[in-house]
């Protein structure tokens, strides 16, 4: 059998394995994204009925917003709102609300942000907001990323970037990329974020917070490789996903705390070999990006144009089964599976699957990716280059 003919096979065999995983991760409870998004607006709608009465709020003052900053400020002000009326705080609830009708006011005044109203273009991928680095409203979406960015114990320093047109093209190859690789998932990832914001720093690379949802923070020098910056982007656009769906299933158990959490060893950390430890949450986050980041490099493998290209895709493939591979195992036995809720059993199973069906894949030299299981350490990801 030829070298070529050797090709053609696992690249067939890779695209098959792509198309079916995609079916399965994009179904369900967990991977239904219209479902997932249809129903969390269903819950931002109630949320927002039971603060304005609560608070004595104008009827429909707090509705979903056309404008994706605005929108993004109420769901972080109702989960705030939220999470004061339940501890019996309806003065802080009101005061919450306040600032963030205010904080529309201005908004609305802004022709800036007006200009971003949904569109059928901007609501299908994340792009880049308008206004510059001056923006008010660019800072504060970054003051809030910024204010969660931390490196080994410290804050980083982050400055907000313009997106010249260099970088915006950039975007629209790893976009593209990242379509190609997986055409169902990337749509419905794409789909369910509106905006990145881009900024300099030397780490992190990009970043999610739940108090600007429906954005992405992507680092400037990410877009130096279309590789990496696809992979940051459906790495961030599967945090708003899991965000989503914490909002509406138990994951977690209702009295679940994160910082007094059971913990996971996690033997990688940027490049270096410092142990973190990583609490339920975000144990769950990690498993649900590694598990999809493996897809993701098999399908760039399968879409591979070079032996250069299928060999970095390779790479990245078995060091991001091995990572998700790495959680699987720690949920197996050990009290991290107390910190879960009934949904939390359920989502491990479901995307456990997932991951050891990817695990069958023959790799082009021959051996069986579960095979790999250890190689979480070695090399590093596109994104940890």
């Amino acid at each position: 059998m030829s070298s070529q003919t050797v090709r053609i096979a696992w690249r067939e065999r890779a695209a098959e394995l792509v198309a079916s995983s995609e079916e399965y991760l994009t179904t369900g409870i967990f991977g239904d994204a219209a479902n997932i998004s249809g129903t969390v607006v269903a819950y931002y709608r109630g949320a927002a009925w039971a603060c304005e009465r609560a608070c004595g709020f104008d009827p429909d003052s707090l509705c979903e917003e056309t404008i994706p900053q605005l929108e993004s400020l109420r769901r972080f002000a109702l989960d705030e709102a939220l999470h004061h009326l339940m501890a019996e705080e309806p003065d802080q609830a009101r005061g919450v609300l306040s600032e963030h009708l205010a904080l529309r006011t201005r908004a609305l005044a802004d022709p800036l942000v007006v200009r971003d109203t949904y569109s059928d273009s901007s609501h299908s991928q994340p792009t880049f907001p308008h206004g510059g680095t001056e923006h008010w409203l660019g800072r504060l979406f970054l003051k809030r990323f910024s204010d969660t960015a931390i490196v080994n114990g410290k804050n980083v320093e982050i400055t907000l970037r313009p997106a010249t047109e260099s970088i915006e093209a950039a975007r629209t190859r790893a976009i593209a990329l990242a379509q190609r690789s997986l055409p169902q998932l990337a749509h419905e990832l794409f789909g369910s974020v509106h905006h990145v914001v881009l900024y300099r720093a030397a780490q992190p690379y990009s970043g999610y917070t739940i108090s600007a949802p429906l954005f992405v923070f992507v680092a400037e020098q990410t877009f130096e490789r279309d590789e990496v910056a696809a992979e940051l982007l459906i790495h961030e656009c599967l945090h708003q996903k899991l965000s989503d769906i914490s909002v509406i299933r138990s994951l977690l158990r209702p009295d679940y705390v994160d910082s007094e959490s059971a913990t996971i060893a996690v033997p990688w950390s940027f490049g270096s070999d410092r142990i973190r430890r990583f609490s339920a949450d975000r144990s769950f986050a990690a498993f649900h990006v590694y598990a999809h980041q493996s897809l993701l490099y098999l399908g760039m493998l399968a879409t591979s144009k070079s032996e250069s290209a299928a060999k970095l895709a390779a790479d990245n493939l078995v060091l991001s089964w091995a990572r998700a591979a790495h959680f699987d195992r720690e949920f197996s036995t050990g009290p991290i599976r107390d910190e879960w809720g009934p949904d939390g059993y359920r989502f491990v199973e479901w995307l456990s699957h997932a991951l050891w069906e990817i695990g069958k894949f023959r790799l082009p030299d021959g051996t069986i990716l579960s095979s790999h299981a250890d190689a979480f350490a070695r090399p590093k990801t596109a994104a940890d280059i």
